[in-house]
């Protein structure tokens, strides 16, 4: 299951406690269970994680999150991706890029530089005092390495990515996200891949550009590539089958229309540390957030689209899934 460690979760909010502002309404919002910030251990999937990052952006109207002097205000990452849909290359598109958020804003600095066959971004912060728990360093690194590998249509393998901070107690969740080598204590944050790739033609048109940004930032948050594994081809078969109850979707009408066994389909999710039901659960965790916030829909009749046969068992499940019951949930929606 695509999730991310407790640490992300937690430090996202300091610059809503800066500013005195009340995170645990974001949290209640994004349906994180209080457990999750508790508990180290604890992952949050990947929907809830974006859904609260969204929120903290627009409550501070403010795409750094409080961790830089100055806001870049909501919109203006929007309005680079407009920009940059019409260069040729990736080259031109980085390069654009870094001049842009210079003109708008120096608090952190952009800067595409070449040497001996190798193209490094770099991300250089001005205060990094404001991002004490190096946050957005590591977030705005995830957002470049996925929004380039996005606009060539490939994953973009990194032969390092260097960082202007210690080696962090999340060391294992950051070989995750940025894979091969990592180097810490360096004078700026930058990604560091083949040059060749700054010569990839870029695919996407503006209608593309658009729905990635009304989705922003879920689509940045998993790996380049992921799109592919058998967990996604999953989660686009289930939000697909519209006219197929979620009751009637087993781990054998899956498997039939994956054109795989029951067998292998199991072996290949277990393969990417998750299971049908995992999945399953997920995908109706999300289906009955979204009709919890339809004043028109009772929750007995939630319950049904989601798959349950009774409300009480939705209700228990989704008390594990978020912490708090769907009238709760719903309730605290409203007062957001």
């Amino acid at each position: 299951m695509a999730t991310i460690c407790q640490h992300h979760v937690q430090a996202s909010t300091l610059g809503l406690r800066r500013k005195g502002l009340d995170e645990q309404q974001l949290y209640d919002q994004a349906a994180i269970h209080p457990l999750a910030l508790t508990d180290k251990r604890a992952r949050v999937h990947t929907d809830q994680v974006a859904r609260l990052f969204k929120s903290v952006m627009l409550s501070l109207d403010d795409e750094y999150m409080g961790f830089a002097p100055n806001p870049v205000r909501v919109g203006i990452f929007a309005t680079m991706a407009e920009l940059v849909v019409h260069c040729r290359t990736l080259r031109e598109l980085l390069n654009k890029a870094a001049n842009f958020y210079g003109l708008i804003n120096d608090d952190v600095l952009y800067a595409l530089t070449e040497n001996d066959g190798s193209a490094r971004f770099n991300i250089l912060f001005r205060s990094p005092e404001y991002d004490p728990q190096h946050f957005l360093a590591e977030f705005l690194l995830v957002i470049w390495h996925r929004f380039s590998s996005w606009f060539i249509g490939a994953p973009i393998p990194l032969t390092e990515t260097r960082f202007a901070f210690a080696l962090p107690n999340h060391e294992r969740e950051v070989k995750i996200m940025f894979p091969g080598k990592q180097t810490f204590d360096c004078q700026s944050n930058a990604l560091i891949f083949d040059c060749d790739y700054l010569d990839r033609p870029l695919i996407r048109n503006q209608q593309e550009v658009d729905l990635l940004i009304s989705n922003a930032p879920a689509d940045f948050m998993t790996i380049p590539g992921a799109e592919n594994t058998i967990e996604n081809r999953l989660v686009r078969l289930m939000s697909e089958a519209h006219e197929t109850k979620m009751d009637n979707i087993s781990l054998d009408w899956a498997s039939e229309r994956l054109n795989m066994s029951a067998q292998t389909l199991h072996r290949r999710l277990r393969d990417e540390h998750t299971s049908f039901q995992t999945v399953k659960d997920a995908h109706r965790r999300e289906l009955a957030l979204r009709y919890l916030l339809d004043d028109y829909r009772s929750v007995e009749e939630v319950s049904t689209l989601v798959g349950f046969q009774e409300a009480r068992s939705f209700t228990r499940a989704f008390r594990i899934w978020t912490g708090v019951t769907p009238r709760q949930y719903r309730q605290r929606a409203k007062l957001n």
